[in-house]
């Protein structure tokens, strides 16, 4: 009944390191239960498309092979709980330190494994401050419509100075004829 309970479990995480575009590493110790349904509740609130569960090692490592990733089973040390981004690779990172920052609480982050890779953990703040693809695609929109407007600007300045000398010149050529009549 164990072991095959056991390999459910390995199939799930495996499902979840194939799936996710981020997975950190977090130690828990210290933390109780109450805390860590808060920790849960938290995170989730503030991305939707992410999961975090506590692992047990070995089950861990077997996973991270099976998925064809061994440098993830690194993330697993003592008391591992794993945080799953689905989502926007920032997304996971920033409701993680936002979290900690507001109920001022320390915890210790032993990697994160991204896009095939096993990082230091100080990554998660790094990209954490990485603004999220709406917010760079607002900028990129910014930048394009500044140039836009400007030209636009531009544009109907010397066409409302063409009209201003048409206008100017059929003025001169009404006076010159009111005299002549």
């Amino acid at each position: 009944m164990a072991t095959e309970r056991k390999r459910e479990q390995v199939a799930l995480l495996e499902e979840r390191l194939g799936r996710a575009s981020i997975t950190i590493g977090i130690d828990y110790r210290g933390l109780s239960v109450r805390d860590m349904q808060e920790l849960r509740r938290g995170i989730r609130a503030e991305a939707p498309e992410t999961e975090l569960r506590v692992i047990k090692n070995t089950l861990w490592r077997r996973a991270a092979d099976g998925a064809g990733h061994a440098a993830a089973a690194d993330l697993a040390e003592e008391s591992t709980a794993l945080l799953f981004g689905f989502g926007d690779l920032t997304e996971a990172p920033r409701a993680l330190q936002k979290y900690t920052r507001d109920n001022r609480m320390e915890l210790p982050i032993r990697g994160v494994f991204v896009e095939g890779e096993l990082q230091d953990g100080s990554q998660v703040s790094a990209l954490a401050d990485v603004p999220s693809r709406p917010e760079l695609m607002a900028k990129v929109a910014g930048g394009l419509n500044s140039p836009v407007a400007g030209l636009a600007g531009v544009l109907s300045a010397v066409f409302r100075d063409v009209a201003a000398i048409v206008e100017a010149r059929a003025e001169q050529l009404e006076t010159a004829e009111a005299p002549a009549e």
